[in-house]
């Protein structure tokens, strides 16, 4: 019980530290690789972000904006050049349904999140468990993804669906 306290210690001050607004966005992940986050290369983090663990993995040259989510009770992962826009939420976990009395039960539904190379998640997407997003998507802003997205399109709504194709080069 001592270890899980400290782990819980540790993610909390991982979250306030790195989210300060005196850590300069493009120091913000190294703090997150010294405080044990692997998988994270050079990229730009801004303020107000919230991290609840270790399992977020993010390519070089990454530009996170400020205040948003990732749930890494499962892995995400970010690719490279991926703009993702302020006050996203990214969601690897789930309740499964019960009975009307109580709805939400115990044990999880998780899945991980992977999202391409060069995609760009607009401002306020909500991305849920298990979703794979194709290299070179944008999410429109506001779009709840809750199904995979191949490659290169626009998608948008709630849920999600794929409006147009995008030029690939």
């Amino acid at each position: 019980m001592r270890i899980e306290k400290g782990k819980i210690y540790i993610k909390k001050n991982l979250n306030f530290i790195s989210s300060l607004p005196i850590i300069p966005a493009g120091f913000r992940w190294k703090l997150l690789k010294i405080f044990g986050s692997k998988g994270i290369e050079n990229s730009y983090i801004e303020k107000h972000n919230n991290f609840t663990g270790f399992n977020t993995s993010i390519g070089e040259g990454a530009f996170i904006n400020q205040g948003s989510y990732f749930d890494s009770s499962e892995a995400i992962t970010i690719g490279k050049e991926v703009g993702i826009g302020p006050r996203c939420t990214l969601i690897t976990g789930s309740h499964h349904l019960g009975p009307s009395q109580a709805r939400i039960q115990g044990g999880g539904n998780h899945a991980p999140i992977f999202i391409g190379d060069g995609c760009w998640l607009g401002a306020n997407v909500t991305v849920l468990p298990g979703v794979v997003i194709g290299k070179g998507c944008v999410i429109a802003a506001g779009a709840v993804v809750v199904r995979d997205c191949e490659p290169n399109g626009l998608y948008a709504g709630v849920p999600a669906r794929r409006i147009k194709d995008l030029p690939v080069d």
